[in-house]
């Protein structure tokens, strides 16, 4: 479809059309038009509810959970980063029977993702690219200096430093082939010896001569050179350990004033703009003036403050693991066992034009008779332990 052609769709006695991408008027529905592989969406006109979520760190129990507790009347859901890069399909699987738009963007967690990824026609990458949900424009960008991931700015900038210091690089990587190589070796030689002290006799060898091969074992590791260690103390490569810890700050100024040109340059008013994205912004009232709501994560925790006008929501921690023990370990009548709960929560915003946006918190349900059975293991976690159904 071109540019300015329009889209109708008719609900009852009313006529909906979308315009360039630009709303022109529109029913109490929902309705979708495509528009390359996503869609742009518009919703009942009051009031307005989205969906809040942070931080599921690849949780797909968790984002199951969330879902069994919801009902589809949601207009968005929005993903404030951390979603994770192992079981990002599954988890966006879960969130699409929403059947409304899912926004996101990548937190430090997302960091094997790719910013074109597509999962799905109703899922919208929101990195410098808003979306229109009826009067509503929401927009971020990716990435947060605990971890950038595939952001491009920080890709171009590791590439720049690289460039800039391809000698020690070299030097460094040949230095640690050279001992990885040298150990290899060493450890081959004596696996083999042993191997032969074994099966050259029907008796078990002696352990003075099981002992003699891994001291000369022992000794021969010792003596390998290891030239990394010089490298890695010279003047080049702590330059080079410099430039490399700049690209982080360098990434967040490059990404903040980007995203501070797309809200600026839009037609779009900055009084219904949300911007989102993995940590929290600070100092905003300069890059992004006029805009009255900034939700993040990665700080996990539900919280809402506002400052100068402006609204800031930590949008909660979706991946929140209790480690709990079974009470028959603590009694000897069973072996050790260990299962985690789900104790996570995620957030729900309303919104109309006379009240402006509203938050609450909602937590994970969890079934309290989980107690009678399990107790709490406070002083160590196991994030790969079974969760509890």
């Amino acid at each position: 479809m071109e540019k300015n052609s329009v889209a109708t769709q008719v609900f009852g006695p009313r006529t909906t059309a979308i315009k360039g991408g630009i709303i022109i008027d529109w029913p109490q529905a929902r309705i979708e038009h495509r528009k390359g592989q996503h869609k742009i969406w518009q919703t009942r006109l009051f009031p307005m509810k989205i969906l809040l979520a942070s931080d599921i760190h690849d949780n797909l129990v968790a984002a199951k959970r969330m879902r069994s507790q919801e009902t589809d009347q949601y207009d968005a859901l929005i993903i404030a980063g951390d979603i994770g890069s192992n079981n990002t399909k599954e988890i966006f699987d879960v969130f699409s029977s929403f059947k409304c738009p899912v926004l996101y963007v990548y937190g430090n967690w997302d960091h094997g993702l790719d910013y074109d990824k597509s999962f799905g026609v109703n899922c919208y990458h929101l990195h410098l690219n808003p979306f229109a949900l009826g009067d509503l424009r929401i927009v971020g960008f990716s990435g947060c200096t605990a971890g950038w991931g595939k952001n491009p700015v920080a890709v171009r900038l590791r590439q720049e430093v690289e460039d800039g210091h391809t000698t020690v690089i070299s030097e460094l990587n040949a230095a640690r082939f050279i001992r990885e190589h040298a150990i290899s070796v060493i450890e081959a030689e004596y696996t083999a010896a042993l191997q032969d002290l074994m099966s050259g006799s029907r008796r078990k060898p002696s352990q003075a001569k099981v002992d003699a091969l891994d001291k000369r074992r022992r000794k021969q590791l010792d003596a390998v050179i290891d030239d990394s260690n010089k490298i890695e103390k010279s003047d080049e490569f702590n330059r080079y350990q410099h430039d490399l810890l700049s690209v982080s700050a360098t990434a967040q100024a490059v990404n903040r004033a980007a995203l501070s040109d797309v809200v600026q340059t839009s037609e779009w008013a900055n009084s219904r703009t949300i911007v989102v994205t993995h940590d929290r912004l600070s100092k905003t009232q300069n890059d992004f003036p006029g805009i009255p709501l900034f939700l993040f994560g990665h700080r996990h925790g539900f919280n809402e403050t506002s400052f100068q006008g402006s609204q800031y929501v930590n949008v909660s921690v979706l991946d929140k693991r209790l480690l709990m023990r079974s009470r028959a370990i603590a009694a000897g009548k069973r072996k050790q066992e260990y299962k985690n709960l789900n104790t996570g929560n995620y957030g729900v915003m309303e919104w109309t034009r006379q009240r402006g946006f509203a938050f609450r918190r909602v937590d994970l349900e969890v079934d309290p008779r989980w107690q009678d059975e399990w107790e709490v293991v406070d002083n160590f976690q196991k994030p790969g332990a079974p969760f509890l159904a």
